[in-house]
C-alpha cells in the first residue's frame, strides 16, 4: 500500500459518492468466511481441486505482532490532517497489548484498534485498510460487513494505487458507501486492480473510549465461477426408486456431491457424479461446480424426501416453508388477491414474486402448499347492493354508506317468506369477505393464480374458505357464492388440467346441506376434493358414501383443517382410525384423503390466542406436536397397507366413531407392523367393559394388560410396546401357531408424564410395533 499525505476529511468533501450494485451471485459464491488462507480441497477422483475463492476479514486477517502493509493483507492509519502514519505498537498502562495506538502518550487524542474489530477515536479519522492482491486484477471484489460506534461518520472508499496523491484529485478515492449514525452495514462489489486499497474510515466520533466494531470480509473472485448444479426432478417429494440427475449450465464443469450434509468443495466423503442417482431414502444432496481451473461454483443445496401413504395423508396449517413438523407433507396458505391485485388490472409482481419464492422454497423441503384462493380484492368488492335467500330469510344489503378500516357500512333489511319486513337497521361487514361486483374479475385472478403456480407442480387448488353465512369469512348468500364463485373458478381450474378443493365446509353448518347445496347445483363432478372443516370424522365415510351414490367412483373426502383443541391426545386418537380408513378403500391415489391440522403455532403464553392448541408451543414442540413425531415415525415407510390379521383381549376394532375404544393396523414395506390402541376408560372409576366377552379391566390399578395375537407375521426380530412420546418397552412373544404369535401388552405407561397424560384426558393412548426378518 502505498501511504499517501493527504487529509481524508478534506479528500472526502471532494468525493462523489458512486452507486455500486450488489450481486446475489457474488454473495453465494463466497467461501470460506473464517478468514484464514485459502486451502485447497481434497478434489474426488475426476475433478480438479477446487480453489475457493480467497477470503479475508479484518479480524483474523489482522497480524497482532506487527501492523504492516502486504497484498491481501489488513492494516490501520491514524490520519492527521494530511498525514497517514501507520499504528505503531502501544505501551503497558493506558492500552492493553493487543491494542495499536497513535500516541499512548496522550489518551484524549487517540486512536486504536483492536484484534476483535474494535477500534476507538476522537474526532480524528482512523482507517482501516485491506490491499487488494496481485491476483485479484480486475476481478470482483465483495466487500460485506457491519459496523457499530457510538455516533459519527462512517465510509468505505477505494483508493486506487498509482493515482494522484494530491488532495485536488478527485481520482484519489472512490466513496463506495457512507453512513452517518450509531450502526450500519454495507454489501458491495466493486472491480478492483491490483494493489488498490479498500478504507474504511470512522471519524467524528467524540466519545472514543468507548469503542466502536468493525466486522468486514473482503472476497476476491479470481475465476468466473461455472453455473450451479441443478437437479432434474427438482428438489422436494419424490418416488422411491426415481433417478435424481444432477447438471451445470457451465460445459466441461464437473460435479462433485455430498449426501451427509457436508460441504462437497472440502469433504472427504465427496463423489465425482457420473450417474443419475437413484433415491431411495430421504436424501440431502449437497453439489457444485467445478471448471477446469478449480474455480468452485456456490454449493447447492438439493434436499430430496420420499412420497410416503402417511406424509401425503397429513398437513399442517399455516407451517411456514422450510420443513413441517414429523416431515408431514402438507402446508395450506393463503393466496390473497388483494396483495396481489390491489387495483384492477394492476398486479403487483414483488408480492407474486414473494409467493412464488414461498412455493419454491416449500417444494425444495418436501412440502406441497395448498394455496387457498381467497379474499374479495377491496376495489372489486360489491358497493351497489345485493339480495339473497337464507333458511326463509331474505337478506337486502343497501349501497355502502361508508368504509373505513376494513368495513363496509350499509343499510341491511331482513324479510320473511311472505316478503313482510321484519327488521332494518345499519351494519358492518367485511370488504374482503363481501360477494364480488363483478364476477368475472374473481375468474380472472383464479386464472393468473393457476398460471402462476401450475409450473410449480401445484395441482390442488382451494376456493375460498368457509363461505357460509355467519362464518366470518363470506356476507353473501350460498346460491350466490356457488354462482359466482365456486362454479366459475371450477370452470378455469379444469380448463387448466387442475384440481379444486371445495373451500372448507363449516362446522357449524349440516352436513346434509353442503349434500343438498352440491345436489341443487348439479355440482359434485366440479368438485375434485370435498372438503370439511372440524367434523366428527364419520362424516368423512358419510360425505363418501354420499358421492359415491353421485356417480364419483373414487372420492377424495378432506379436512383442511382439524384439531386446534386443548385435547393433547388429538392426533394420537384420530390420525391412525382415518388413515386405516383410507388404506382400507384400496385406491393408490396418495391424495384421496388428508387431515390437515390447524395450526402450526402459537406463543407459549396462556393469554395468547391458539394457546396449547396448535403443533409447536413457543420455540418448541406441543405435546400435540411431540404425539405428531411419534405417529409419523412409527407409520413411516413408501408402501402402506390396512392390517387386519390380529385380536386383542379386550376385543377391539377399527372405528370411526371416535367416542369408541379401537385398534388400527398398518403393514409398512411388508417387514413392518404397527397397531395403533386406543382403550377409552368408560366411568370415573377408569373401569374398561369387553363388550365381547363382559370382562373388565381397571385401566389405572395394578398392572393391567391386555392380549394380542398377531397372524400372518414371520421371523420376528422385534416387539416393542411404543408410547405417546415415543419411549419403547420391548416386549416377549411366544409362538402360538405356524406365523402366528401371542404377547402380553402392559396398559399403563411406565413414564410418568405419558401416564399422567393418559390419565389427565381419560383413555390410553399407545401403539406396538413389530419389525420381521
Amino acid at each position: 500500500m502505498k501511504i499517501r499525505s493527504l487529509s481524508i476529511a478534506t479528500a472526502l468533501v471532494m468525493l462523489g459518492v458512486v452507486a455500486v450494485p450488489t450481486s446475489a451471485q457474488a454473495i453465494a459464491q463466497s467461501a470460506n468466511r473464517s478468514g484464514s488462507p485459502s486451502s485447497t480441497a481434497a478434489a474426488p477422483a475426476g475433478c480438479p481441486a477446487a480453489t475457493p475463492n480467497p477470503t479475508t476479514d479484518n479480524v483474523t486477517g489482522y497480524q497482532l505482532d506487527s501492523n504492516v502493509v502486504g497484498a491481501g493483507r489488513w492494516s490501520y492509519e491514524s490520519i492527521d490532517g494530511e498525514t497517514v502514519n501507520l499504528l505503531q505498537k502501544g505501551g503497558s498502562g493506558a492500552f492493553a497489548a493487543d491494542e495499536w495506538a497513535a500516541d499512548t502518550t496522550k489518551p484524549e487524542h487517540a486512536w486504536f484498534v483492536k484484534a476483535d474489530g474494535s477500534i476507538g477515536t476522537d474526532w480524528r479519522p482512523i482507517a482501516e485498510t485491506y490491499t487488494v492482491p496481485d491476483v485479484a486484477d480486475g476481478k470482483n471484489v465483495h466487500i460485506t460487513g457491519s459496523f457499530t460506534s457510538p455516533g459519527g461518520r462512517f465510509r468505505v472508499l477505494l483508493s486506487h494505487d498509482g493515482q494522484s496523491d494530491a488532495i485536488g484529485s478527485p481520482s484519489a478515492f472512490t466513496e463506495l458507501f457512507t453512513s452517518t449514525g450509531t450502526s450500519a452495514t454495507f454489501d458491495l462489489n466493486v472491480t478492483a486492480a491490483a494493489g488498490d486499497d479498500i478504507l474504511f474510515a470512522d471519524d467524528g466520533v467524540s466519545t472514543w473510549w468507548v469503542p466502536g466494531t468493525l466486522k468486514a470480509t473482503v472476497t476476491t473472485q479470481l475465476s468466473t465461477p461455472p453455473a450451479v448444479v441443478t437437479a432434474k426432478p427438482g428438489p422436494g417429494a419424490i418416488t422411491a426408486g426415481d433417478a435424481v440427475t444432477l447438471s451445470s449450465a457451465t460445459d466441461g464443469a464437473c460435479i462433485a456431491y455430498t449426501t451427509d450434509g457436508s460441504d462437497p468443495t472440502t469433504s472427504s466423503t465427496a463423489k465425482t457424479y457420473a450417474k443419475p442417482l437413484a433415491i431411495t431414502a430421504d436424501t440431502d444432496i449437497k453439489a457444485v461446480a467445478i471448471s477446469k481451473t478449480g474455480a468452485p461454483s456456490a454449493v447447492s443445496d438439493l434436499p430430496f424426501v420420499l412420497n410416503e401413504p402417511f406424509r401425503a395423508f397429513a398437513g399442517i396449517n399455516q407451517a411456514g416453508t422450510t420443513g413441517l413438523t414429523a416431515g408431514v407433507q402438507w402446508s395450506r396458505q393463503d393466496f390473497d388477491w388483494g396483495s396481489i391485485e390491489p387495483a384492477k388490472g394492476q398486479i403487483d409482481q414483488a408480492a407474486l414474486a414473494e409467493y412464488v419464492r414461498q412455493f419454491r422454497e416449500a417444494k425444495a423441503h418436501g412440502e406441497t402448499i395448498l394455496p387457498v384462493l381467497a379474499y374479495t380484492a377491496g376495489w372489486a368488492a360489491n358497493r351497489t347492493g345485493y339480495t339473497y335467500d337464507f333458511h326463509g330469510t331474505t337478506y337486502v344489503y343497501g349501497p355502502v354508506i361508508s368504509e373505513q378500516n376494513g368495513n363496509f357500512t350499509r343499510q341491511l333489511t331482513t324479510k320473511d317468506s311472505s316478503g313482510k319486513v321484519i327488521d332494518t337497521k345499519q351494519v358492518q361487514t367485511s370488504i374482503g369477505r363481501t360477494p364480488p361486483q363483478d364476477p368475472k374479475d374473481f375468474a380472472n385472478f383464479v386464472k393468473l393464480a393457476v398460471d402462476t403456480l401450475k409450473p410449480l407442480g401445484i395441482t390442488y387448488f382451494q376456493v375460498w374458505n368457509e363461505a357460509y353465512p355467519g362464518s366470518g369469512f363470506w356476507e353473501g348468500g350460498m346460491d350466490q357464492y356457488m354462482q359466482d364463485i365456486q362454479l366459475p373458478a371450477a370452470k378455469v381450474i379444469h380448463a387448466a388440467g387442475v384440481k379444486l378443493v371445495y373451500g372448507g365446509w363449516i362446522c357449524g353448518a349440516p352436513l346434509s346441506e353442503y349434500i343438498a347445496l352440491l345436489d341443487k347445483w348439479n355440482a359434485w363432478k366440479t368438485v375434485d376434493v370435498y372438503d370439511m372443516h372440524y367434523m366428527p370424522i364419520g362424516t368423512m365415510q358419510t360425505l363418501y358414501a354420499a358421492a359415491q351414490k353421485r356417480g364419483i367412483k373414487n372420492p377424495s373426502v378432506w379436512q383442511t383443517e382439524i384439531g386446534f383443541t386443548t385435547e393433547d391426545k388429538f392426533i394420537a386418537d384420530i390420525y391412525p382410525r382415518v388413515f386405516q380408513w383410507a388404506l382400507s378403500k384400496g385406491t393408490k391415489n396418495l391424495d384421496q384423503t388428508k387431515l390437515i391440522y390447524f395450526a402450526d403455532w402459537s406463543p407459549s403464553d396462556p393469554a395468547a390466542f391458539g394457546y396449547n392448541r396448535t403443533i409447536r408451543s413457543g420455540s418448541g414442540l406441543s405435546t400435540k406436536g411431540k404425539t405428531l413425531v411419534t405417529l409419523a415415525n412409527l407409520l413411516r415407510g413408501t408402501k402402506a397397507e390396512v392390517y387386519s390379521d390380529f385380536t386383542t383381549s379386550p376385543g377391539l376394532k377399527p372405528e370411526m366413531n371416535e367416542a369408541l375404544s379401537t385398534a388400527n393396523g398398518f403393514r409398512l414395506d411388508g417387514d413392518r407392523v404397527v397397531l395403533a390402541i386406543d382403550l377409552k376408560r368408560q366411568n370415573q372409576a377408569d373401569i374398561f367393559e369387553d363388550q365381547t366377552t363382559g370382562d373388565t379391566i381397571h385401566l389405572n390399578f395394578g398392572n393391567p394388560t391386555m392380549t394380542v395375537t398377531l397372524r400372518n407375521v414371520h421371523d420376528v426380530k422385534s416387539l416393542n410396546r411404543v408410547d405417546l412420546f415415543g419411549n419403547t418397552t420391548p416386549l416377549t412373544w411366544k409362538s402360538t401357531g405356524k406365523n402366528t404369535i401371542q404377547v402380553q401388552v402392559p396398559i399403563i405407561d411406565a413414564d410418568p408424564t405419558v401416564h399422567d397424560l393418559n390419565q389427565t384426558e381419560n383413555e390410553d393412548v399407545f401403539y406396538l410395533s413389530l419389525q420381521q426378518g
